[in-house]
């Protein structure tokens, strides 16, 4: 099963929006989904703090800032 990886922040609008977009699909597709919140760790908020939501599939970089729904489900079918 292919692992997406969800970086946001709270109180994000963006980030509501692409972690309500995956949820969706999830009912379409089958696919694992960790959010983590980058406030809760230093380096992360260095690394992905203005970029979020970051989208990862299998610890690979799908997208930042917005997420794409239609390249979102190109980038996951590459995986099957």
């Amino acid at each position: 099963m292919n692992r997406v990886l969800l970086y946001k922040k709270e109180n994000c609008h963006l980030c509501d929006e692409a972690e309500k977009v995956l949820e969706g699909l999830r009912k379409e597709r089958k696919f694992f989904l960790e959010r983590i919140v980058v406030e809760e760790n230093t380096d992360l908020f260095e690394r992905f703090g203005n970029k979020v939501p970051v989208v990862f599939i299998n610890g690979k970089l799908v997208t930042e800032f917005k997420l794409d729904e239609e390249t979102f489900l190109k980038k996951l079918a590459e995986f099957d």
